[in-house]
C-alpha cells in the first residue's frame, strides 16, 4: 500500500505522473459512487483517493490509488468493474 500511497496524480502529459485523469466527469461520479458504495456496505478503504484535487486542474477527473478491503463478492464494486484507480482486495 505505501508504493499506492506515493504514486503521483496529475495531468498525463506531465512527466513523473502515475495516473493521469479519467476520461470524464461521468466516470469521475460513477468510480466516486462505487468507492461509496463499497464503505457503504461495511469494506474498509484504508487509502481513499476519490478527494483527490490537482493542483492547477482542480476541476479535473481525478482519481487517486484507492485501496478497497474485505470486499466481498455481493458488493457493487465487486461485480462492477470499476474503470479506474481502484483495487479491491476481498476479504472476510
Amino acid at each position: 500500500m505505501e508504493k499506492a500511497r506515493k504514486l503521483k496524480v496529475d495531468a498525463g502529459w506531465k512527466p513523473g505522473t502515475d495516473i493521469g485523469p479519467v476520461i470524464s466527469a461521468k466516470s469521475k461520479q460513477r468510480i466516486v459512487k462505487l468507492i461509496k458504495s463499497a464503505k457503504a456496505e461495511g469494506a474498509k478503504v484504508p487509502l481513499d483517493g476519490s478527494d483527490i484535487k490537482v493542483p492547477g486542474f482542480e476541476k479535473g477527473n481525478f482519481v487517486g490509488a484507492t485501496v478497497l478491503t474485505g470486499v466481498k463478492p455481493a458488493m457493487e464494486c465487486y461485480k462492477e468493474e470499476i474503470f479506474g484507480p481502484v483495487l479491491c482486495v476481498l476479504g472476510k
